[in-house]
């Protein structure tokens, strides 16, 4: 049958052949790409990711090792160990440490200190920690490094990345899925999924650098000031790294010499090493390490501290050498950061972007590198409620990073220039070796002159001179400056070694001396904040109509049951004591009236307890010196605690207001008890007094009893007075 027209004859070869106009279809770029991955070489991407996969395991075996205390009677055995050691590694790239126990609260009784923190709820207990070993997250991206250089050599490119970051998320996430043991009732949490999230980033981040080498490199001569910024960040990179590296040396050194210390401590600080170099550096910049703790803790006590530890508490705690040490270090380090900008950059401004980068990696590691941990209820045998937190100022670490950084790069080029090195990268060498010299092309003869013409003469070439290596440059040669030269340059040289020397030593007196002026101020700031009681009464204007030494008139004291912001005056000097009361005079500074039954219970962790023999009534003072904040400020930040612990919690007044003539606050709420279902009263007066001291007069009690524990409140309030004890 022949072929209708406008129809091509059916091959005669099997297959299916599609009609004209109709290309076949092809996949997109990213499926492509993908396809080329999956079918890769896997064989070479598993053995890349063995690498950093076998360090984590290594690690955690070696910090499975030692039994911890236990003892003869092991309740951890090696397999627990190994998982909460993995547990802890992975929050290296983001994961977490959480302890779940399911069973009874603290074994303290449920209720709140002094301050407002509520601890031991019934039902399930917990507790966190969140800390990035920042040693094993540099191993593993060193490790992972290593093994994607040698897959380079083999040929990988962003394909090969795809496989090993593929392979190296899946064994993280294996990892912590194993890493979540229960232990006696306690269960631990890795975080798997975050872990393997974090693993996947640093992992691309890490192949894809190293793998696409060759095409950056191509892209980036094409791109000079992106060049300049990769150099820049290679730059500040080495820096930070060796800078971390000499601070976490002398850090380990110090804490070694703690009496007390011993090889299982030293083991454990082995995977925060650099954590502990950003905090050494820190403070010898200035930067203090700050510690934030609220709550109940079973181990601590209850209360709240904050405080820092810099260059003057170092002073305290050692001597005046540990300061005079921290600041050298610190010298140091910022100049070497400097000269390192200086000896790599190619100008002023990559010198500046390489400084500034070097700042930016440093906060940011800063940020990272502090510890902090939530406890609630009783777990592993710690009972209480709070939290505690530990980590460098990144706010201070930015200023006395700018002015210890912006100086080195300002400094280091003018050093260099003093000692004779030279700035920027170093210039190639010749092509010729020392002894050798480029010899002349070789001479031709002129071509034989033809019979009947005049020759015409041919110039001689000029010979080489001698080889001299002082006078070999790159470029033009030139010739050997002359002896009168040579003496002006080296004197013009002496003098600059004088002027830039003066100035060396200007910059460093001038940077120590700016940041032992903002310590100084700092602190004669948190000295004086509160003002001495005689210059108080001194500022108090005089009543009118009156002599000048005469008192002013005092006026009645309201009672707390007024709104937030209503006024107290200060009270007669000589109180009166309601029947069925009496006057106690704490050696802490204060004198109240309690009932007359109840007697002082106990002092723990700047708080003092007074109770009767029966019943849940009591009065709570906390006593912080030298309080780094108002009363207002600590209130607002319990009850953030208060509301996200404790049961159908329920402001009933948060606000400021005068007591005794100062300025305090008051708050009071209510909330339900977890173990006995009863509502919880609970009002706290607090208020800073001249001294700087901050005192909080605090009671609690079932919401049926509470006309009865309001009235002792207001008792004690009213007849509040300090001592003036030391």
């Amino acid at each position: 049958m022949a072929p209708q027209p406008g129809h091509a004859p059916r091959p005669a070869s099997p297959g299916y052949v599609p009609p004209p106009g109709h290309a076949p279809v092809r996949p997109s770029p990213a499926g492509e790409f993908l396809g080329r991955a999956m079918r890769g070489d896997w064989a070479g991407s598993l053995r890349a990711a063995a690498w950093p996969t076998g360090l984590i395991l290594a690690l955690a075996v070696a910090l499975a090792i030692p039994s911890y205390g236990q003892g003869d009677e092991i309740v951890v055995g090696w397999s627990d160990r190994l998982r909460i050691a993995l547990a802890m590694l992975l929050q290296a790239f983001g994961g977490g440490f959480e302890l779940r126990a399911e069973g009874p609260g603290s074994p303290y009784g449920s209720g709140s200190d002094a301050f407002g923190a509520g601890y031991g709820a019934a039902g399930q207990a917990g507790a966190t920690l969140s800390l990035v070993p920042l040693t094993v997250t540099v191993l593993w991206v060193g490790a992972l490094l290593l093994a994607t250089r040698a897959a380079r050599k083999q040929g990988g490119g962003m394909e090969a990345a795809v496989r090993i970051s593929a392979l190296v998320t899946g064994a993280i996430l294996v990892l912590g899925l194993f890493a979540q043991p229960d232990i006696a009732g306690v269960s631990v949490s890795s975080s798997p999924l975050l872990a393997a999230l974090g693993a996947l980033v640093l992992s691309l981040l890490v192949t894809g650098g190293v793998l696409q080498q060759d095409a950056a490199a191509q892209w980036l001569a094409q791109h000079p000031a992106a060049h300049a910024v990769v150099r820049a960040t290679g730059t500040a990179v080495r820096a930070l790294g060796a800078v971390i590296a000499l601070c976490a040396l002398i850090g380990f050194i110090a804490y070694a010499n703690v009496d007390g210390v011993d090889g299982t401590a030293m083991l454990l600080t082995l995977p925060v090493l650099p954590n502990i170099g950003l905090a050494v550096l820190g403070v010898s910049w200035g930067a203090p390490v700050e510690y934030d703790v609220r709550g109940e803790f079973g181990w601590f006590g209850s209360g709240m501290e904050h405080g820092g530890f810099g260059l003057s508490e170092l002073g305290d705690a050692v001597n005046g050498w540990a300061v005079t040490g921290a600041v050298l270090t610190g010298v140091v380090c910022a100049l070497y950061a400097g000269v390192s900008a200086a000896r790599r950059s190619a100008d002023r401004r990559e010198q500046a972007i390489a400084g500034g980068l070097f700042l930016v990696l440093y906060l940011l590691l800063t940020g990272f590198s502090g510890v902090s941990a939530q406890l609630s209820g009783d777990v592993a045998g710690v009972g209480g409620q709070g939290m505690a937190e530990i980590a460098p100022s990144v706010p201070d670490a930015l200023l006395f990073g700018l002015l210890w950084v912006g100086g080195a790069v300002l400094v280091a080029p003018h050093l260099l220039r003093l000692v004779g090195r030279p700035l920027g990268p170093v210039a190639p060498a010749p092509a010729w070796g020392p002894g050798t010299q480029p010899q002349p092309p070789a001479w031709n003869p002129p071509p034989q002159t033809p019979p009947g013409t005049v020759p015409t003469p041919t110039p001689t070439p000029t010979p080489y001179p001698p080889y001299d290596p002082r006078t070999v440059q790159l470029g033009p040669a030139v010739a050997r400056p002359p002896a009168d030269a040579d003496a002006a340059a080296t004197a013009a040289r002496r003098r600059s070694v004088v002027v830039w020397s003066v100035t060396l030593v200007a910059a460093i007196v001038l940077g120590g001396g700016v940041t032992a002026g903002v310590l100084f101020l700092r602190n004669d700031r948190s000295d004086h904040q509160h003002p001495p009681a005689a210059a108080a009464e001194d500022n108090k204007p005089a009543a009118s109509g009156s002599s000048d030494s005469a008192p002013p008139e005092a006026t009645p004291t309201p009672s707390p049951t007024t709104s937030p912001s209503a006024s107290a005056t200060t009270p007669p000097a000589a109180p009166t004591v309601p029947d069925g009361y009496r006057m106690v005079s704490d050696s802490a500074g204060f004198s109240f009236a309690v009932p007359v039954r109840w007697d002082r219970e106990s002092e723990k962790n700047h708080q003092i307890t007074y109770a009767g023999s029966t019943g849940r009534a009591e009065l709570k003072v906390g006593v912080i010196r030298n309080a780094p904040y108002t009363s207002y400020e600590n209130f607002q930040n319990l009850e953030r605690t208060a509301d996200a612990n404790q049961k159908n919690y329920r402001r009933l007044q948060l606000g400021t207001n005068t007591f005794q003539g100062l300025r305090g606050a008051i708050w009071e709420y209510t909330y339900e008890d977890k173990q006995s279902g009863e509502t919880i009263h609970a009002i706290d007066q607090s208020y800073i007094a001249d001294d700087g001291t901050e005192y909080a007069i605090y009671t609690t009690e079932r919401d049926r009893y509470w006309s009865d524990a309001r009235q002792i409140f207001d008792t004690a309030l009213s007849t509040w007075m300090l001592n003036d004890i030391d």
